[in-house]
């Protein structure tokens, strides 16, 4: 049997069909800070839609959390980073700010997501980040072997604390990480005030404030006074505590759910932070969430691509799946609603527990309230300084790191 050749005119024609299927194929960059769990999950949620969208592709790259901030941010200048960045409401602000990334709002439905959702990267009057979660929020732990029922309020929560605290058997009533601000910022929310407050157009760091004070004093008594928590604690030693029966009670983040139901199973309590006795008002907790961040500088057919993308993952059956594969609160109703997620205690008990969360501020201040309020802890906790003399001297490191944030000048992308 003879073989036939391709003539040139044949081969030619070949040649620009397959680049003109090329040229159709979409290839949508997706950056992500992850867990491997999670980006295993996103794969799944990629290998579907690629399957109902054969002309888009999309290349998933992890990177870690700083490097992806970075990356993207220099990617600005030489026009090879992600069209889409997977992470955190708080890169929002410096995002946005530099002109990296593209406002949402006419990508979605904002009556299909929660408020608190919606509001965690509004800048400016506009969204920047389409919701997918609502996580990163702190909460309180407890073993149900220990604890017979979580306490409401802080008077109950010291008087079981007390009569548990041991401190020669290394034994307290409460553990969670002392001198991070990020804790701290619960009990201000607990006593009334906020570490940023909005002013017209602009954010100021309230640090130095009377309510303040009293959120600082109340920490330093927990130690000093009531001798309930220990006198030094990280993030290690609350954990270690509380995985050891050492504790009875232990405020940290819903990331670490997944890890204590494999030691505790049923037995693992999970509850809303305490209200504080003496004001009547809750902790409170910041919340944050996981967000989809478009490069500003994808247009044409990669966006309309990522539009498509958006409304895919926005779904119920993708949010049904962020809860109940990822333990995470939804961001879309349709999905809370959902019998399935309803019916799940510890979806539930999460949901309960963020229901006095506030939105983590996007805003770029708020690196600023951070620096000023982790010195201002740390003396206070140490020692060193009391809390009157602690917000004094954490209001001034903020202001001086404030000046650096604003002194940034705003690109003019991120102005429109």
């Amino acid at each position: 049997m003879k073989t036939r050749m391709v003539g040139p005119a044949l081969f030619t024609m070949m040649m620009a069909a397959s680049a003109a299927q090329a040229q159709d194929t979409v290839q949508i960059n997706f950056w992500e800070q992850d867990p491997p769990a999670v980006a295993a999950e996103i794969d799944k949620w990629i290998a579907v839609f690629q399957k109902e969208n054969p002309k888009i592709k999309i290349v998933r790259q992890h990177y870690e959390n700083e490097e992806l901030r970075t990356k993207f941010l220099r990617s600005s200048v030489t026009g090879d980073g992600a069209d889409i960045v997977y992470g955190p409401n708080d890169i929002a602000g410096v995002f946005a700010t530099a002109g990296v990334v593209q406002p949402v709002d006419s990508f979605i439905n904002p009556a299909q997501f929660s408020e608190t959702s919606l509001g965690m990267t509004k800048l400016d009057g506009k969204i920047w980040g389409v919701p997918l979660s609502e996580s990163s929020f702190l909460l309180m732990y407890y073993n149900k072997d220990l604890v017979k029922e979580a306490p409401k309020d802080t008077k109950e929560l010291l008087t079981q604390a007390k009569a548990f605290t041991d401190a020669k058997q290394n034994k307290y009533g409460l553990a969670f990480f002392q001198s991070e601000p990020f804790w701290f910022a619960t009990f201000q929310g607990g006593f009334g005030t906020w570490p940023l407050t909005q002013q017209g157009t602009s954010y100021k760091v309230t640090i130095d404030t009377p309510e303040t004070t009293k959120a600082l004093q109340y920490l330093v008594d927990l130690k000093d006074k009531e001798k309930v928590v220990p006198a030094e604690c990280n993030y290690d030693c609350a954990k270690n505590l509380f995985l050891s029966g050492k504790t009875l009670f232990h405020f940290n983040g819903d990331w670490e759910l997944n890890a204590y139901k494999e030691k505790f199973g049923d037995k693992l309590g999970i509850a809303p932070l305490p209200v504080i006795s003496e004001t009547g008002k809750p902790l409170t907790p910041m919340i944050g969430g996981r967000f989809l961040f478009v490069n500003a500088s994808t247009k044409g057919p990669k966006l309309d691509a990522v539009k498509k993308f958006v409304t895919f993952v926005t779904s119920k059956m993708v949010q049904q799946r962020i809860a109940l594969q990822l333990n995470s609160i939804p961001a879309s109703l349709e999905a809370r609603n959902d019998p399935k997620v309803k019916e799940n205690a510890t979806l539930t008990a999460l949901i309960n527990a963020a229901a006095n969360a506030k939105p983590m501020p996007p805003q770029v201040e708020m690196r600023a309230a951070w620096d000023g309020m982790r010195i201002m802890v740390q003396r206070a906790m140490s020692g060193k300084e009391t809390p009157a003399v602690a917000v004094k001297t954490g209001q001034k490191a903020a202001n001086e790191a404030l000046k650096a944030v604003q002194e940034t000048p705003k690109s003019k992308s991120a102005a429109k």
